[in-house]
């Protein structure tokens, strides 16, 4: 911090992959939205690298006690939602964005404002890149020792530059996106958090992508694009002490997250912005952590993820339309008007994550992860397991 209300951060990361390109993104999946890596692992380069960097500017102003401001100029992950594994609106498992944000928070309530930019998949043919915004505004009321609640709503537009509609702040972005003739991607959200029991909260978000409401009687209809999230936290069960556990279910309907544009798609350089179990989709977690002491951490995962996935034929022409895949939208006059949730291709993953972190130095971080994937399809009844092992080393400045 500089003058007393100016913060900064800067960080710069540039790296080489050894040993198998492939697997390098199952270790870290950042991988996947790195230019240089995906352009080796497309034969344009000789050596798989990737490179970060990300950093802002913020001016923090507080008027009088209960009243502050903030104005941030930024390049980094950001989060909205309260899901305890991935968050179903912004989950922060996607590339890092470049944003102007306004921050209000006045006793109670409190309104954040965000305008972002990314791009859509990568393409060599530099005529296919197209760059995207992200519009979104959020209004929380947090009533102390009871519960918070907040309603959000996003725009995702592209094809042109900023829209000077979406930097309205004071707006409702679905009816003027109607207004600008229907070409954007709009979605509103609820969601909720308990503050009300002692070691214990329950955490929920709706989302509601495109249509406003008149859908959700009908739950086989291709238009009711929702889902929700629902989980809880509960510290110290059964007077165990430094121990927590999680429990939490997400649903994604098909054709959540998709658009009738690819580059419109609720997605981040090919990645998801929301859940990344993706449409068409649910999953059940359940997590375990254990501070054995200030420098030693146990946790322990558990996810059960089910998904129905388009079909395709042998040449690669989609054959059914699932809406398992935010890239491909609901096709008029080709798809039917109704579909059952799970539809397509059935998979199912099981997947066990152990991980220990021991600090034996200060800002010296060992930490160990075993993970270990069985996806058994049923449709074809065929069975794979998938398991690795990953020591990081990680120094803090």
């Amino acid at each position: 911090t500089v003058f007393n209300n100016l913060g900064y951060y800067l960080n710069v990361t540039k790296g080489t992959v050894s040993g198998s390109d492939y697997w390098a993104a199952t270790f870290d999946p950042r991988m996947l939205y790195t230019f240089k890596y995906l352009e080796a692992m497309a034969g344009a380069e000789t050596m798989a690298s990737y490179d970060f960097s990300d950093g802002y500017l913020r001016y923090y102003w507080q008027p009088s006690d209960n009243i502050n401001l903030s104005l941030q100029l930024g390049r980094e992950k950001i989060k909205f939602g309260y899901g305890y594994g991935s968050k179903l609106v912004i989950s922060g498992d996607h590339p890092e964005l470049d944003f102007f944000r306004l921050n209000f928070n006045w006793g109670m309530f409190s309104f954040t404002s965000i305008t972002a930019s990314t791009v859509g998949r990568f393409y060599f043919d530099r005529d296919l890149d197209g760059t995207k915004y992200l519009a979104l505004n959020r209004f929380k009321l947090n009533i102390p020792n009871l519960f918070e609640f907040g309603l959000g709503e996003n725009i995702i537009y592209a094809g042109r530059g900023v829209d000077l509609a979406y930097l309205n702040p004071f707006t409702f972005y679905k009816f003027t996106e109607m207004s600008l003739q229907d070409r954007d991607n709009g979605t509103l959200w609820l969601d909720f958090q308990t503050h009300c029991f002692n070691n214990f909260e329950i955490s929920g978000t709706f989302f509601l992508d495109e249509d406003i409401l008149s859908n959700l009687q009908d739950l086989t209809n291709f238009r009711n694009k929702t889902a929700y999230q629902i989980g809880m936290f509960w510290y110290s069960p059964f007077s165990i002490n430094d121990l927590s556990l999680v429990c939490e279910y997400t649903k994604i309907r098909p054709y959540v997250y998709s658009h009738e544009r690819e580059i419109t798609s609720y997605t981040s350089y090919g990645q998801m912005l929301g859940h990344p179990i993706g449409p068409n989709s649910d999953e059940l977690l359940f997590r375990a952590s254990f501070n054995a002491s200030a420098r030693l951490n146990f946790r322990l995962d558990y996810q059960l993820i089910r998904s129905g996935k388009n079909i395709y034929n042998a040449n690669g022409n989609l054959v059914f339309n699932a809406g398992g895949d935010a890239f491909v939208p609901y096709r008029w006059y080709i798809d039917p008007d109704h579909i059952n949730f799970l539809d397509g291709i059935r998979i199912n993953q099981n997947i066990i994550t152990a991980e220990v972190k021991y600090e034996p130095i200060r800002k010296v971080v060992f930490d160990l992860i075993y993970k270990l994937i069985t996806q058994n399809n049923i449709s074809i009844s065929e069975t794979s397991t998938t398991s690795f092992a990953m020591l990081k080393l990680q120094f803090e400045i």
